[in-house]
């Protein structure tokens, strides 16, 4: 469980990277758009998704937007406001928050989850936001409501944010979370359906927090121990904690005849831990030591290729020995250090560059299939492919990850919406 829930992590943090920039894309055409049926939604939804950008600033400007229209009121000026009081605890304005969020009518289920949520991602632990997200389920429950998918989010969020792994993981479980968060219908013909970015992210946490949970446990079973300690230093690393991580994998490194493909695996987070924890030179030249001694084994070579780009450290000199080997190879062997080459050039804005190498890196016979090529790869070239305008060989990955990951509908629909807009063709294109 603690590995299935590790892999997963990883996953949603990649898609959820991927969806911050094509929903910014989408969301900002959608508001040129200077049309006789223009989104009323469109300022709430870009506004939450540069505040998830990590853009607060420019996030009030379009959260303060949303005003109540022709004496009626707004249905998303209360979300708008609980959003716009996130942004402000970002920008150190907690005054300002207080004033927005006590202004919300915590009766309504619906904005008491939304509340939960901001409270949880502010880190206001003293207004318990897991137990005020029970109480709003509970009272939509009395009131015999479903949990609208927007709600979904927002409890998700309170959960996966103020710890409460185990509820997070129960509403995952229970709920495929594909449904936007809002669709607005705009004539006959046309409805622009909304997602909320943050999503991607409160799943990838819930299911990293799980995998620690469940790989502690299973570190207390003399059988297990020293497989949980392997996995445990690679979580704690997506984590973030470069002490927890260090320890692991030096305790797994301390053990007896240990196969050298997971001793190199353990050193390799060894020097990911020590770069995290400011031993920045240290850690380069254990990647670049490890490096010049697998020369003969790409798969080792794409595993330091992809610690280096995780922890945003100079991959240069790492690049140049991968390159060397890359380009010399030929066959099956070579897959994991291509993909992991196309990667580093796509994070280095080198687009065309990343499709060559993460073509090669594809099994051809089975192109977009999980089942045979790694999922982090394939999302990664359908940014590429999304970043040189080939929509529909994106569009083409998203599709098969889709029948297992239902989720990514929202950077689906996105994608479809910018293609619209970019070839000016009319009306809407449902995903199924």
């Amino acid at each position: 469980l603690g590995m299935i829930h590790l892999s997963s992590a990883k996953l949603y943090r990649e898609l959820h990277q991927t969806a911050l920039l094509i929903e910014q894309d989408y969301l900002r055409k959608l508001h040129k758009q200077k049309t006789s049926a223009n989104s009323q939604y469109v300022n709430y939804y870009l506004g939450q998704t540069l505040l998830a950008a990590g853009k607060p600033t420019e996030a009030v400007t379009y959260l303060d937007r949303v005003k109540d229209k022709a004496g009626s009121k707004s249905p998303l000026k209360p979300y708008a406001n609980i959003e716009m009081g996130l942004a402000y605890t970002k920008l150190k304005k907690s005054a300002s928050a207080a004033t927005l969020w006590s202004g919300v009518n915590t009766k309504d289920p619906e904005l008491k989850a939304a509340l939960a949520g901001a409270y949880a991602a502010a880190g206001v632990r003293g207004k318990k936001p897991a137990e005020m997200a029970d109480a709003a389920l509970l009272e939509a429950e009395k009131q015999r409501h479903a949990p609208s998918p927007r709600m979904l989010r927002n409890l998700l969020r309170a959960y996966a944010q103020d710890g409460a792994t185990n509820k997070a993981i129960a509403l995952l479980v229970k709920y495929d979370m594909k449904e936007a968060a809002f669709v607005e219908e705009l004539g006959a013909r046309k409805a622009i359906s909304f997602y909320d970015v943050s999503l991607l992210e409160d799943m990838a946490r819930s299911h990293l927090d799980a995998a620690v949970q469940h790989l502690e446990r299973a570190r207390t079973d003399t059988k297990l121990s020293s497989n949980a300690i392997y996995y445990l230093a690679d979580a704690y690393l997506q984590q973030g904690k470069a002490e927890p991580a260090l320890r692991a994998a030096t305790d797994f490194l301390a053990q007896a005849q240990i196969p050298a493909q997971y001793a190199n695996h353990a050193r390799i987070n060894q020097a990911s831990a020590r770069y995290l924890a400011g031993q920045r030179n240290e850690a380069h030249a254990d990647w670049l030591s490890l490096a010049d001694k697998s020369v003969a084994d790409p798969a080792v070579l794409a595993e330091i290729v992809h610690a280096c780009i995780q922890a945003g450290a100079d991959c240069a000199k790492i690049e140049k020995i991968s390159l060397t080997v890359a380009d010399k190879g030929e066959g099956k062997k070579f897959f994991t250090l291509n993909a992991a080459l196309g990667k580093y050039y796509l994070l280095q804005k080198d687009y065309a560059k990343a499709v060559t190498y993460m073509e090669a890196g594809r099994d051809k016979a089975y192109k977009n299939k999980i089942e045979v090529n790694n999922p982090l790869m394939l999302t990664a070239l359908a940014e590429a492919y999304y970043r040189t305008r080939k929509f529909s060989e994106s569009l083409e990955i998203y599709f098969e990850i889709g029948k297992e990951f239902p989720v990514v509908r929202q950077i689906q629909d996105s994608i479809q919406g910018i293609y619209a807009m970019e070839h000016q063709s009319a009306g809407e294109v449902k995903i199924f």
